[in-house]
């Protein structure tokens, strides 16, 4: 396997050239077949250097976005960039580098909101840098999620980054045996290496948990999302957490589990309504569950809040039209930061080192209104 240093061969650069020139129908500085007129040479990162007067190296990297180029040399190669009307040519640079220029994304569900904007950031951030994104969905099936690894992998792609259930260790067991590189989102598969960008689950949930105490309520209910997810396992701890700290008696009748889908929410909701004593408030495993749960207690006569108050997980756009209180993860911020954390391993030949987890924020709306004193 070709190191990301590997540089190009002669013959490679010969290879190119031809290449190129069938693309576009025509051999670059030859006399067209059809006129006497000379084709233009193309230009090349060499002429950009030329006229600027820095080395190619000091181009490339300007091309690529690299901090370590001062802003004055940056501005005059853009200025130069611009002047000549060059625009690199994906294909050139990932046949130099030997790369593809493209990223994989594997995610639960692309209809899901949150998964939906993390995906917005994943390609804003990836085409800023040159890269394209292919995107998988696995509806969070183990098998499915080996099988859109394997595909990516077959579609030669630099990197991945994936938000798997736990039982997919083994998959990134194998990809990190290869020092393939891989970043984690959101989901965090435990044992696993391979850098996560992700949100404290465990403390969002206990804050959310414990606002409702907080707002008087003491029979409080959890719907969990998938329990093959760390983040639903992290989020059932925190809730755990916080009505132990406060001592509330945990009654697991109230605990129910989900799958992180607005039917699942509708369903669970139904369950936790039919106990009795009903629950004065409930705390949902995302927002798409909270949407299901509202939609169940208004078809029981029920309202938000002064029957049931409900806290979600996410913020989606949804949440604020609805008045839902929720915590707040920044979706779209996280997608841009794994891109980012990606393709800089993918350049430097390095493994992405330690997680990073970014902060969330109780967005406090009518849903959960204090109604019980």
């Amino acid at each position: 396997m070709a190191t990301y240093e590997d540089k190009p061969t002669l013959t490679e650069f010969g290879a190119f050239s031809k290449l190129y020139a069938k693309v576009n129908g025509k051999l670059a500085g030859k006399v067209n077949a059809n006129s006497k007129v000379r084709m233009p040479l193309a230009i090349t990162i060499r002429d950009i250097a030329k006229k600027a007067g820095v080395s190619v190296t000091t181009v490339s990297r300007v091309l690529n976005n690299k901090p370590d180029v001062s802003k004055k040399t940056r501005e005059k190669v853009l200025q130069v960039i611009a002047d000549m009307g060059y625009s690199p040519n994906a294909m050139a640079r990932g046949l130099i580098w030997r790369k593809t220029l493209t990223i994989g994304l594997v995610i639960p569900d692309i209809g899901n909101p949150f998964f939906a904007e993390v995906a917005k950031g994943v390609e804003h951030r990836a085409r800023e840098r040159g890269y394209s994104v292919i995107f998988c969905t696995t509806d969070s099936e183990p098998q499915r999620e080996q099988e859109a690894i394997e595909l990516l992998c077959s579609k030669q792609v630099d990197g991945i980054i994936v938000s798997l259930s736990v039982e997919s260790r083994s998959v990134l067991e194998r990809l990190e045996k290869q020092r393939f590189p891989v970043v984690q989102i959101d989901r965090k598969v435990p044992g696993s290496n391979y850098s996560a960008i992700a949100v404290d689950n465990v403390a969002s949930a206990y804050t959310a948990t414990k606002y409702l105490i907080r707002q008087g309520h003491s029979r409080i209910a959890h719907i969990t999302g998938d329990m093959n997810t760390k983040t639903a396992q992290d989020r059932l701890l925190g809730y755990k957490e916080a009505l132990s700290d406060w001592g509330l008696r945990l009654e697991h009748q109230l605990i129910v589990h989900g799958d992180f889908s607005k039917g699942s929410g509708i369903l669970c909701m139904e369950e936790l309504l039919s106990r009795t004593p009903l629950p004065s408030a409930v705390f949902v495993g995302n927002d798409l569950m909270a949407l299901g749960a509202m939609e169940a207690i208004g078809k029981h006569g029920l309202r938000v809040p002064d029957d049931v108050a409900l806290v979600g997980y996410d913020n989606i756009d949804l949440a604020a039209s609805l008045q839902l209180t929720t915590i707040m993860q920044p979706k779209f911020e996280m997608g841009q930061l794994a891109a980012t954390t990606l393709i800089t391993s993918i350049e430097k030949g390095e493994p992405a080192v330690g997680d990073i987890i970014l902060d969330t924020m109780l967005i406090e709306r009518k849903s959960s209104a204090a109604t019980v004193l």
